[in-house]
């Protein structure tokens, strides 16, 4: 991607052309660096803003609204997008500490899409169902049986989550069957969608779907005069098609390349990557500052992104003075190595009884054994509500308030801790072996997010040998032998 290098950086501000007060102007010198006011500043226009992790990349968002505000943009032509309710609550308290009851509008796509189409589509009626509720629908198909022969439940739920978004994932997910079977699945799909109509049901894809449908119908016009995206990284050609019907040329997207791990959900990076040649006359904004994490976590994130294939290249810089170096813990066995991170945390958790700590896994099927023997320690700890686990341990919970938390790195994303605790960095756990066309660069990218979670200190480990039912794992991950050692203290045993 050479051609991304090419077009405008922004490194000019003048706030004095503005025409706002002086309050309003020491409030934005006062919370934002000179990238960030950069990117607060310039109000027209397409701007792509790169943000590195930790660099505080939702503060634009929060002081760029209360500027927009403050030179009388009516609330309801600023839109803020973002990716969940949790991040838009969050976005909404801290715009209304600043600016009270703004009532700025601030969706998630699947929101937008809901509202829209509920006050102003000819179908009105339409009810969004689960993909649980889905998959109970398609066995009223005449098909459902002879597909339950062919593939898994579980098979059948992972198809019904792809199928109607993504041609390409589709056929994906089918590659391996036989041409027989892959037309019992088209069928079935067929079969679904006159089922869907019928029951005038829209899965969330369909929202989608019928969102963009109604927006080229012309007969109605959504456009703001303001549009900001949070986490672009996270979005799919849908969503961009959506941004370019009702954005009016003032569109700001703010992202992070290095962070885009949800391929299965039809994302890929080269959606911020061509963020230029989608939208017109973009300018790019870079924020390299990282708030969160101590130099030497940088350090080694910045040497993990080096690798990156296809990336918009930032090396990021560490506001922190502590010069700690993570650590990586080779253990004989993996029953040593949760012996050893129990007593670690102990350990931290005397040290400072309010830390925050964490343990990040490429799969929730990972976690049993830790689970097990966090139990018998008598350490508190939670989990995110998970079917696999919840078979095997009837008493889990999930507390966001727990002072241990046991996550997916997917589910971890735009999260942060004092310590970070990465088990089991094997090859064929992470990167991982499970599933078809494992996307080796998205798996490099979800041990960049995983590293870039910490606030203190960041402790990797793996055992010589780990054996579980998908295998037998007896060889560090490449993405830590492909690493320098001076990045991080070795210990073994």
């Amino acid at each position: 991607y050479p051609m991304i290098l090419s077009h405008i950086q922004l490194k000019n501000i003048n706030l004095q052309t503005l025409n706002i007060n002086n309050i309003i102007s020491n409030t934005l010198n006062e919370n934002l660096n000179f990238e960030q006011l950069i990117a607060t500043t310039n109000i027209n226009g397409n701007f792509l803003v790169i943000a590195g992790a930790g660099s505080g990349k939702t503060r634009i968002i929060i002081y760029r609204t209360f500027l927009l505000l403050n030179l009388n943009v009516p609330p309801k032509k600023i839109l803020i997008l973002t990716f969940t309710r949790k991040a838009s609550k969050e976005i909404r308290s801290r715009i209304d500490s600043l600016f009270v009851n703004s009532e700025v509008q601030i969706e998630t796509f699947h929101s937008l899409a809901y509202r829209c189409l509920k006050k102003y589509s000819q179908n009105r009626s339409f009810k969004v169902i689960t993909l649980e509720n889905y998959f109970n629908l398609s066995k009223k198909s005449i098909f459902f049986e002879k597909i339950s022969k062919i593939i898994s439940q579980e098979q059948i739920k992972k198809l019904l989550s792809t199928a109607s978004y993504e041609d390409n994932l589709l056929k994906k997910e089918i590659s391996h069957l036989k041409n027989h079977e892959k037309n019992l699945i088209l069928n079935f799909l067929h079969d679904l969608s006159l089922i869907k109509i019928s029951s005038n049901v829209f899965t969330f894809d369909d929202l989608i779907q019928s969102f963009i449908t109604f927006l080229d119908s012309r007969t109605f016009s959504l456009k703001f005069d303001y549009v900001m995206v949070d986490e672009y990284q996270d979005t799919d050609s849908f969503q961009i098609s959506i941004l370019k019907k009702i954005s009016n040329s003032n569109l700001m997207v703010v992202g992070d390349d290095f962070q885009s791990i949800y391929g299965f959900k039809g994302t890929s990076p080269n959606n911020i990557l061509n963020f230029p040649f989608d939208f017109p006359k973009v300018k790019t904004i870079i924020l390299n500052k990282n708030y969160r994490s101590t130099p030497s976590i940088v350090d080694l994130s910045n040497e993990i992104s080096n690798s990156f294939l296809f990336s918009f290249k930032k090396e990021l810089i560490s506001t922190n003075s502590n010069l700690e170096k993570p650590s990586l813990n080779i253990f004989k066995t993996h029953f040593d190595e949760i012996q050893s991170i129990i007593k670690q945390i102990e350990n931290l958790i005397l040290e400072n009884s309010n830390c925050k700590i964490a343990l990040l896994f490429r799969n929730y099927i990972h976690m049993e054994f830790f689970i097990k023997d966090f139990k018998k320690s008598n350490l508190n700890f939670s989990i995110i509500p998970n079917p696999f686990l919840e078979n095997i341990f009837s008493d889990i919970h999930f507390d966001e308030n727990a002072q241990i938390e046991l996550l997916t790195i997917h589910s971890s994303k735009g999260l942060e801790w004092d310590y970070i605790f990465i088990p089991l960095l094997l090859d064929g756990i992470l990167p991982s072996c499970i599933g078809e066309n494992i996307d080796y660069e998205e798996e490099k990218r979800l041990f960049y997010v995983a590293c870039t979670r910490t606030k203190k200190r960041l402790f990797l480990s793996y055992p010589l040998t780990f054996y579980n039912d998908f295998g037998f794992f007896n060889r560090a991950s490449p993405f830590i032998t492909n690493i320098s050692s001076k990045f991080y203290n070795i210990k073994r045993g």
